[in-house]
């Protein structure tokens, strides 16, 4: 299926860096070598300790579409929300810092956007040299508001739903809504995040059956370390749910759906 009307802007890549220095300019490199040329990266130091700051004006440097912040080390939300005080794209992608973007990731999102407020694609689940592409939905198409709803309350703990780098945002709707990342949490901010930008999607999402992005699996992550505290956790896990409930309850199809939503409180993330 063909994409939708062709909507060029500027696209904003957020990426957060902490002590990095081993990955930070190949995940640079992988947006600055997009074929999509209209495109800024803001580059956050978020207060690195191992020479990821000397990378990053080295990148900066070397490019003029890089903007570079530097601050204390604050955590990714705090990253983020400094990013997105100075972004100038049409559009914001998030990126982490030992990540990469498919080559053409930009080019098929901004291709794909059309009239609709929001894009997700499939994306490389790399675990040491295997690479697997992952993607809950297949085939591209576009779904009105409450078509993506209904999917969404499917899997919502699912990376294609909750995470951040396999989807293109319109910044506009970030700036009416006044959205921001959330220093509460030790995990799940992206989650929180979506779920509130999903209260504005009234002109749909389009799907794109296509990788944009390749999440590389640290086998030590933030989310097994979460575990060891476990009340937080709940606390996290409750609030998150809670987001996940009120989306649904302004649209008006929490009561219909009660219990497929409050199945959230229950389930794990899923990897898909």
């Amino acid at each position: 299926m063909q994409p939708p009307d062709t909507v060029k802007g500027r696209i904003s890549v957020v990426m957060p860096v902490y002590n990095a220095s081993k990955t930070v300019a190949a995940s640079a490199g992988s947006v600055l070598n997009q074929t999509y040329a209209d495109l800024e990266l803001i580059l956050v130091d978020d207060g690195s300790q191992d020479g990821s700051l000397d990378i990053c004006r080295t990148i900066q440097e070397s490019d003029p579409r890089v903007l570079l912040i530097t601050q204390q080390n604050g955590g990714p939300a705090r990253a983020r929300n400094a990013a997105m005080e100075i972004m100038t794209g049409e559009f914001v992608t998030f990126a982490d810092s030992d990540d990469l973007l498919t080559p053409d990731a930009c080019r098929l999102m901004a291709e794909a956007m059309g009239d609709r407020d929001l894009v997700i694609g499939h994306y490389f689940f790399d675990l040491g040299k295997v690479s697997t592409k992952r993607g809950l939905l297949d085939g591209s198409r576009a779904l009105t508001e409450e078509e993506f709803l209904k999917e969404l309350m499917q899997y919502p703990g699912s990376f294609y739903f909750s995470a951040l780098w396999n989807k293109l945002y319109r910044t506009e709707l970030i700036r009416k809504a006044q959205l921001t990342f959330d220093p509460f949490f030790d995990w799940g901010e992206d989650f929180a995040f979506n779920m509130r930008y999903y209260h504005g999607v009234e002109n749909g999402v389009y799907l794109l059956d296509a990788p944009v992005y390749h999440y590389v699996k640290n086998p030590v992550g933030t989310s097994v370390r979460s575990l060891i505290h476990v009340a937080h956790s709940c606390r996290i896990k409750w609030r998150l749910y809670q987001h996940f409930k009120g989306l649904y309850q302004e649209k008006g199809l929490y009561e219909a759906n009660k219990r497929l939503i409050d199945r959230y409180i229950y389930n794990v993330t899923l990897a898909d």
